[in-house]
C-alpha cells in the first residue's frame, strides 16, 4: 500500500474513532437530545466504511518505509489543534464565549481577513447563535468555569 493510501486509511479511522465517542458518549443523553448526534455519527461512520472500502480498492504497491505521519498529517495538525483549542474553550469558558474567541481568532490568523471584517463576522455569528437560543429556548452549554450550577 502506497504512503498516500496509508495516510488516508489512518484519516478514516481517527475520524471514524470520533464519530464513535460521539455515538458511546450520547447515550446517556435523553431520547430527544441524543437523536442529533447519533443519527450524525451512525451517517458518518456508513460513509466512512464506504470511503474505506474505496481506499482499499485503490491500494498499490508497497510503500518505501516512509513513516505514516506524512505530509498529509502535518497539513491537517493544525486544524486539529484548533478544534480542541475550540472544545477546550467550551469546556471551560461555555459555548458563545468560546465560539466567539474561535471564529475571531480563526478567521482574523488562518482565514487571512482583516480584523474588522473578522470581527464583524463573528458579531454577526454570536448574534445568530443568540437569536437561535431564544427562538428554540436553547440553553447554550456553559464552560466549568462559569457554570453557575457547579
Amino acid at each position: 500500500m502506497t504512503q498516500r493510501l496509508k495516510e488516508e486509511v489512518l484519516f478514516i479511522l481517527l475520524i471514524a474513532a470520533v464519530m464513535v465517542a460521539a455515538l458511546v458518549l450520547s447515550v446517556d443523553y435523553p431520547l430527544i437530545a441524543r437523536l442529533m448526534p447519533q443519527v450524525v455519527a451512525v451517517s458518518a461512520l456508513v460513509l466512512l466504511a464506504i470511503e474505506l472500502a474505496n481506499t482499499w480498492r485503490r491500494r498499490g504497491a508497497e510503500a518505501r518505509g516512509v513513516p505514516v505521519w506524512g505530509s498529509k498529517f502535518r497539513r491537517t495538525a493544525p486544524y486539529f489543534a484548533w478544534l480542541a483549542a475550540l472544545y477546550g474553550g467550551i469546556a471551560l469558558a461555555g459555548m458563545l464565549p468560546a465560539a466567539f474567541l474561535f471564529t475571531f481568532a480563526f478567521c482574523w490568523r488562518v482565514g487571512g481577513m482583516r480584523w474588522w471584517v473578522a470581527a464583524l463576522a463573528t458579531i454577526a455569528l454570536i448574534a445568530v447563535l443568540t437569536g437561535f437560543g431564544e427562538a428554540f429556548n436553547l440553553r447554550w452549554p456553559e464552560g466549568y468555569l462559569f457554570d453557575p450550577y457547579r
